[in-house]
C-alpha cells in the first residue's frame, strides 16, 4: 500500500469488520429490565413485600401469616418509603385505638399491597399516628408474604417495635369468626383489642397495648375465640420483629 490513510485503515479493523448501526431503544429497554428485576431480587432476598415505615424514615417490615388456622401474611413490609407514603393508599376506614402515642393516637387501617411476586397479597396493615391536626401518618406495616392474603387465620403478626423514643404496639389480623384475642407474653395471657375491618368484616384487626407488649417481649401462642368463647385459631410460630 502507498496510501498512509490506507494503511492506517487496516491495520484498526479486524477481517470481515462491517459497521453496524446501533438499536438505541433496545438497549435502553433491556437496560431497563435488567434494573427492574434488580429491585425484585433485593426486595425478595430481604423477604419484605412492602415498606414498614419507621417514624425516622427507617424501614421495617414483617414477613408474618403461617396458614390456617395459623398462617403467614407483609411489611413491608415491606421496599421505601417515609413517615407518610406518598403513594399509600387506604382501604376502609382508620380505626381508632384510643391509645395515645408520642404524638396523637395510634391508630391501624389497611394499604393497597401491589406487588407482581405476591399474587395473593393486596392489602397490609398499618399502624401508624392520627396527628392532632387529623393528619394520619404510617409507622409500621405488615402483610402476607405467602399465598392468599385472606385465607382462614393470623396473618402479618408484627412485634412490639421501638420507634423514636416510643413503643409502636404488636399488632396482626385474623380472618375467619373472631371476635377475642389473645396472647402469651412472659407465660401470661394478654388480652388485645380488636376491630373488624369496614371493606371486609371476615378480617378482624388486633394490637395489644404498648404498655403491656413490649419491644423484646417473648410472645407465645396468640389464640382466636368465637363469641361463645371456642378456640377457632391459635399460632405459635411467634411474631415477626422488625
Amino acid at each position: 500500500m502507498t496510501n498512509l490513510d490506507d494503511l492506517k485503515d487496516a491495520l484498526q479493523s479486524p477481517p470481515g469488520f462491517a459497521a453496524q448501526s446501533l438499536d438505541l431503544d433496545a438497549i435502553m429497554a433491556a437496560g431497563g429490565r435488567r434494573r427492574r428485576l434488580r429491585r425484585l431480587a433485593v426486595s425478595a432476598t430481604s423477604a419484605l413485600a412492602v415498606a414498614a415505615v419507621l417514624a425516622g424514615g427507617g424501614l421495617l417490615a414483617r414477613p408474618a401469616d403461617r396458614g390456617a388456622p395459623g398462617t403467614p401474611p407483609a411489611a413491608p413490609g415491606p421496599a421505601t418509603g417515609s413517615a407518610t407514603p406518598s403513594t399509600e393508599q387506604r382501604l376502609g376506614q382508620v380505626v381508632a385505638t384510643g391509645m395515645p402515642a408520642k404524638q396523637g393516637e395510634w391508630v391501624f387501617y389497611a394499604v393497597s399491597i401491589d406487588e407482581p411476586r405476591l399474587s395473593g397479597t393486596r392489602f397490609g396493615l398499618m399502624a401508624g399516628r392520627r396527628l392532632a391536626d387529623g393528619t394520619i401518618v404510617g409507622v409500621v406495616e405488615s402483610n402476607e408474604v405467602s399465598g392468599s392474603d385472606r385465607s382462614p387465620g393470623f396473618h402479618a403478626l408484627q412485634a412490639a417495635t421501638a420507634a423514636n423514643g416510643e413503643n409502636a404496639p404488636a399488632f396482626g389480623y385474623f380472618v375467619g369468626d373472631a371476635s377475642r384475642f389473645t396472647a402469651t407474653v412472659g407465660g401470661k395471657p394478654v388480652k388485645a383489642a380488636s376491630r373488624a375491618w369496614s371493606t371486609d368484616p371476615s378480617v378482624t384487626f388486633f394490637w395489644f397495648d404498648p404498655t403491656k407488649v413490649r419491644p423484646g417481649s417473648t410472645i407465645g401462642t396468640v389464640t382466636a375465640y368465637d363469641r361463645n368463647g371456642h378456640i377457632v385459631g391459635s399460632d405459635s410460630h411467634g411474631f415477626g420483629v422488625g
